[in-house]
């Protein structure tokens, strides 16, 4: 075999050895993703709190798993968590229909502590 096909195959085996960590971390995270969104589908509130909260603290920017963690949390009744989880994505642009959710959820949450409408209805 020439040598430098055996080169191809070294760089190959190293390239694969390096990338496969961060393949299987991957895999694990969509993993929990998609436990944490059947947990969500299924009323399962607090594991979903749990799973998406763990996906939150590493993955920051990502507004789907923001915007389910602080509709979890509204939805188990932890509205000032909610709240702190909603406002994260205060700046952050939003398909309407996502944004109207959130608004709602503030709106019902307000409400129920008999607090001062502060949504804002654009994005």
């Amino acid at each position: 075999m020439p040598l430098w096909v055996k080169g191809l195959i070294a760089a190959g085996l190293v390239l694969c050895a390096v990338q496969m960590p961060r393949f299987s971390s991957s895999l694990a995270d969509a993993v929990q993703k998609n436990r944490a969104e059947i947990a969500y589908s299924e009323s399962q509130y607090t594991r979903a709190i749990d799973l998406y909260k763990d996906l939150h603290l590493r993955y920051s920017d990502d507004k789907k798993t923001t915007r389910f963690l602080g509709l979890s949390y509204y939805r188990s009744g932890l509205y000032a968590e909610a709240i702190d989880t909603f406002n994260k994505l205060a700046d952050i642009k939003m398909p309407k229909g996502e944004v109207d959710e959130i608004n709602a959820a503030i709106l019902d949450i307000q409400s129920k502590l008999g607090l001062e409408s502060s949504v804002q209805t654009t994005k």
